[in-house]
């Protein structure tokens, strides 16, 4: 028998022997793990986050985030659909929603629903004259300030002992700063209702 003939007889029987074992189940778990880990490599630099699972024809559709510049004045997001394991790691759908500090979903919409929290940062000052804003960019630096976006139902703000329904609330900060600027935003075409300086 020639050298290599052993070789590629032992590589023809574990070829095979994992081809009669059982199919394993793909469980979620399982499945948005291997997602996660695709995207990590798949934009390198970027936050990502799958958000909804849900079984679909033998496999699991996972709608998923990918982030660059999270928490910045002007995030970049996009929204990218999986089905896996039947299409592997090939997105089904990508939709960009925001990009260069601009709405894509809000184009020539007078109206808009802000539903993710970059939307809600971006509307925040770019649907919005606010000057303290502006001026907390210019005194701090872009790269030293942190924006955050929470959505709520109902809001209750001490300060006005008001209660604000379907509102983002959207926080400057900086680490060089003794203050942030809390602005109140309505869901609906993302207008800052109420501003505060804490």
């Amino acid at each position: 028998m020639r050298p290599e003939y052993p070789f590629i007889v032992v590589a023809l029987f574990l070829l095979l022997s994992g081809c009669t074992q059982p199919n394993e189940q793909m469980t979620q778990d399982k499945a948005v793990a291997l997602v996660k880990e695709h995207m990590q490599v798949q934009y390198p630099g970027s936050t990502t986050d799958v958000f909804n699972v849900a079984s679909q024809d033998g496999s699991w559709k996972m709608t998923s985030k990918v982030i660059y510049g999270a928490n910045t004045p002007c995030p970049d997001l996009s929204i990218v659909v999986y089905e896996y394991p039947k299409f592997g790691f090939v997105p089904r759908d990508q939709n960009n929603i925001t990009q260069d500090c601009q709405l894509l979903g809000c184009k020539d919409i007078p109206v808009c629903k802000i539903t993710m929290p970059e939307e809600a940062i971006i509307a925040s000052h770019k649907l919005n004259n606010v000057s303290e804003v502006d001026s907390f960019v210019n005194n701090f630096g872009y790269s030293n300030v942190r924006v955050d976006a929470a959505f709520y139902d109902n809001y209750f703000e001490p300060k006005t002992n008001s209660t604000y329904p379907s509102v983002w609330v959207v926080r400057w900060s900086s680490l060089n700063a003794d203050y942030l600027i809390k602005l109140i935003l309505n869901q609906s075409g993302g207008k800052v209702i109420d501003k505060f300086i804490e």
